[in-house]
């Protein structure tokens, strides 16, 4: 059929035929082709056919399985599901739930209008009025600095001087326990980093803190709270039941696992650069006389342990394990600023 066309009709109907496979055939470039000869339009056809088959395998190919995670999956490939958003508010019959009323009231403060601002009319006063409670932060939060005069006594019996322990403050410290507290909170109870922390005492609380000086107070806390930390771990071992699990961890760029061991009163977290038996054996130092709670990982059958229970596997593939998440991630720093503390200690 080319051979009979004059090669000027050839290449027109060459571009035809491309126009036909990009999608870009407009109603004038179809009129034509379909009075040329129904030989051009079986190929037209036939080339638009062979574009579509190639377009839908590679989109079948670039689909994920059904296995594959939901983190895997690239964001334009998923489909827009707007949820469903409820309706605010208790149900009908169920008692509404509302912001206690403050137990005191610090100031008050009275508004009444001059004139209507509407107009700018006289208004007729009234006697119908009513009251709003609103809460909020001081506009001007300063720090309270506060000299401590120690006196420094000598005693004849111990022949040694002696002074008293400052209360408001760890040894050695120059800041309170309420900043202690508020910054090991923000940053193991919230996950603010600590730039953000040094960013936010210094611009609303008014208080110049280093990096340097927070993990410093926060490592002399960790060797308070040690004692605490290492209760719940034999709490959990002397537990009825106890789920038991590990997720992989970064700690400076290595990989580490951060471990954890909790029942309904008890979180442990612990982490190792072992993934196998022999952190549970160190856990673990006697038999556990309880019901511990795994999936089937293989380290967790060098346990003893009284009675066993695993989990039940999950249908739907790609689904996150037990102990993953934010809550996990700040546990995870605050388990490994006591093992720390543990390690100065020894």
């Amino acid at each position: 059929m080319w051979a009979r066309m004059k090669p000027r009709t050839a290449k027109s109907v060459d571009a035809l035929i491309e126009a036909v496979v990009r999608g870009e055939l407009d109603e004038a470039q179809t009129l034509r082709l379909c009075t040329e000869s129904p030989e051009l339009v079986t190929l037209a056809l036939l080339a638009a056919g062979k574009r579509i088959a190639e377009l839908q395998q590679s989109t079948q190919a670039q689909q994920p399985s059904p296995s594959t995670p939901s983190g895997m999956v690239p964001i334009y490939t998923k489909p827009n599901t707007p949820k469903r958003r409820k309706k605010p508010g208790a149900k009908q019959g169920h008692p509404g739930h509302r912001r206690k009323q403050p137990e005191r009231i610090d100031q008050r403060q009275t508004h009444r209008l001059k004139r209507c601002p509407c107009c700018g009319g006289a208004l007729q006063r009234c006697e119908r009025k009513r009251t709003r409670t609103v809460e909020d932060i001081p506009e001007e939060t300063e720090p309270v600095v506060t000299e401590h005069t120690i006196w420094r006594d000598y005693c004849p019996k111990c022949k040694k001087h002696v002074e008293p322990m400052v209360p408001d403050a760890l040894p050695r410290a120059t800041i309170g326990h309420h900043l202690i507290a508020l910054t090991a909170w923000l940053h193991y109870g919230l996950g603010v980093t600590i730039d953000q922390i040094v960013d936010i005492l210094g611009y609303h609380l008014q208080t110049e803190l280093t990096p340097g000086g927070l993990i410093d107070a926060w490592r002399r806390l960790a060797e308070i709270v040690l004692a605490w930390y290492e209760q719940i771990a034999e709490e959990a071992r002397n537990s009825a039941y106890l789920h038991a699990d590990e997720t992989g961890w970064r700690v400076n760029g290595w990989g580490c696992w951060l471990w954890c061991f909790a029942n309904d009163r008890n979180c442990y977290y612990t982490l190792e650069y072992c993934r196998g038996s022999p952190v549970l054996q160190e856990f673990f130092t006697e038999a556990f006389d309880g019901v511990l709670i795994t999936d089937f990982w293989a380290a967790y059958d060098s346990v003893e342990a009284a009675d066993r229970q695993k989990c039940i596997p999950s249908r739907r593939a790609g689904t996150g394990r037990a102990g993953e998440g934010g809550s996990a991630q700040r546990l995870g720093r605050v388990a490994g600023l006591c093992q720390e503390a543990s390690s100065a200690a020894a």
